[in-house]
């Protein structure tokens, strides 16, 4: 049984790797614009900014994945961000 699992198991892997790759491509940005606002004596926290986010990701969200759950995703995602524009 496990043997049959095996290609799923490998595009699940694959879709991690990406997953990973695309998460440390968006913070580096992130990092970028921590330096843009300190430079700039910008606040680093912009509800406004994090709200039209989470708005555009859950309008083009087409599932499965629950609403709920891609909007707890991406708050761990834009907390991280922020923490990361603090240093």
């Amino acid at each position: 049984m496990a043997d049959g699992l095996s290609g799923f198991r490998e595009r699940i892997d694959a879709c991690d790797a990406e997953i990973v790759r695309f998460i440390n491509d968006r913070l580096k940005i992130c990092l970028e614009v921590g330096e843009y606002k300190s430079a700039r004596g910008i606040a680093v926290k912009d509800e406004a900014r994090e709200g039209e986010v989470l708005a555009r990701v859950l309008d083009g969200n087409e599932g499965p994945c629950p609403p709920d759950v891609l909007k707890q995703i991406y708050r761990i995602l834009i907390d991280a961000a922020v923490r990361l524009e603090e240093e």
